[in-house]
């Protein structure tokens, strides 16, 4: 038995910028659905969607994602309560790029809050941000293949960030904007997305 046959596939509908119309990601996301429901697939979801592609999707789901997988960090929290609305129709987050502030991003505003509050646990930045995602019930992605990282990666889940560390983190990522994930196609100078 292969690890698909155990663990099932799951398909996400990525890069919504580049399907042309509002009808054309329904149709796709129908194409998804017909998959699961000749059972392909065990899961579908949908990757890079923002609101605005969401939306349709949802208007004509009768098998809506199970999952959004976007790029998600303290730099890059969502505007427009986006994550929580998402939580709310019962679409889990995932998120990747979680770890940018201290990896493709480091030596902003949230240096010196990350180390601080890495050295009162006892543990690192990278943990204290993938806690940070967790906390925010945010499924944090990443890769590693050193088993010292993996280590550093698991005691994530078993810190334990106060609300104050939770919100200090939050308030302070809100100070920068950064965005790893297709910057030509955005633009962006603002938290706004």
């Amino acid at each position: 038995m292969t690890l698909a046959e155990i663990w099932g596939t799951r398909y996400l509908l990525h890069n919504p910028y580049v399907i042309q119309t509002t009808e054309d990601i329904q149709s796709a996301w129908r194409g998804l659905e017909a998959t699961k429901a000749s059972g392909l697939a065990r899961a579908i979801g949908v990757s890079n969607f923002q609101r605005h592609h969401l939306e349709p999707v949802l208007e004509i789901a009768t098998d809506p994602p199970v999952l959004n997988q976007l790029e998600y960090h303290p730099y890059l929290q969502r505007s427009d309560d986006y994550i929580t609305w998402m939580q709310d129709k019962g679409i889990q987050v995932s998120s990747f790029k979680t770890l940018a502030p201290v990896t493709v991003a480091p030596g902003g505003p949230l240096g010196s809050v990350l180390s601080s509050i890495a050295a009162k646990h006892i543990t690192t930045p990278s943990a204290v941000l993938l806690n940070w995602a967790i906390g925010n019930k945010v499924v944090p992605i990443t890769t590693t293949s050193k088993g010292e990282r993996m280590d550093e990666y698991l005691s994530a889940v078993t810190l334990k960030l106060s609300p104050e560390e939770q919100e200090e983190i939050t308030k302070v990522g809100l100070e920068r904007h950064f965005r790893w994930w297709g910057k030509a196609l955005f633009h962006l100078t603002t938290g706004h997305d």
